[in-house]
């Protein structure tokens, strides 16, 4: 199994809101910020170092994610896509010589420290393990080492969907891995 203290996770949170119309990161859901609820379920992991990934010039995500440890990974072109995010975290794990990276979308608040933790014991003899929710493969997601060169390669909105083959697949309700897009899905709550 892999020691937490050589794992880095880092938080997705360059996305730019266009379907919520305003900074969704920062928006208040059960009494804090959509962000801050990730941020702080991931802080309760002894992990080697956590990252967010932020627009350049989102300085409330910015200060959300310093205000709890983390440190800042700017993404200067995040029109780019995931892809382009999660090419940063792997070189910042890489660099950090890390033997895993977690990665968390910063817009999905239920996901608990239990499943981050069944995720990395689930990497065991495997070089990667995703969430599965009715069918589909979703984040959050653990990457071993071997993985990180090809996830550095990505590019476009496509994320590491395809780099999930073979990956060992942990089984999560609907509610655990929603996530908030909209003012509708904020509207709706848990």
């Amino acid at each position: 199994m892999i020691e937490p203290e050589t794992i880095v996770g880092v938080i997705l949170a360059a996305g730019l809101s266009t379907r919520f119309g305003a900074d969704k990161v920062l928006h208040v859901l059960d009494g804090k910020p959509l962000g801050a609820h990730i941020a702080d379920t991931m802080g309760s992991l002894p992990l080697a170092a956590r990252f967010a990934v932020c627009p350049a010039r989102a300085r409330g995500r910015i200060e959300l994610f310093e205000a709890r440890g983390y440190g800042i990974i700017s993404n200067p072109n995040p029109a780019a896509g995931m892809g382009a995010s999660l090419k940063l975290a792997a070189e910042r794990a890489m660099a950090l010589e890390a033997d895993a990276l977690i990665i968390c979308l910063a817009d999905m608040p239920y996901v608990t420290a239990e499943h981050l933790r069944t995720l990395v014991e689930a990497t065991v003899g495997r070089p990667a393990a995703a969430t599965r929710v009715a069918g589909h493969i979703t984040p959050p997601a653990v990457f071993r080492r071997p993985m990180l060169e090809q996830l550095m390669r990505l590019s476009g909105d496509h994320g590491a969907r395809d780099l999930l083959v073979g990956a060992r697949l942990v089984e999560a309700d609907q509610h655990m891995a929603r996530d908030f897009d909209t003012p509708e899905d904020f509207a709706r709550g848990d």
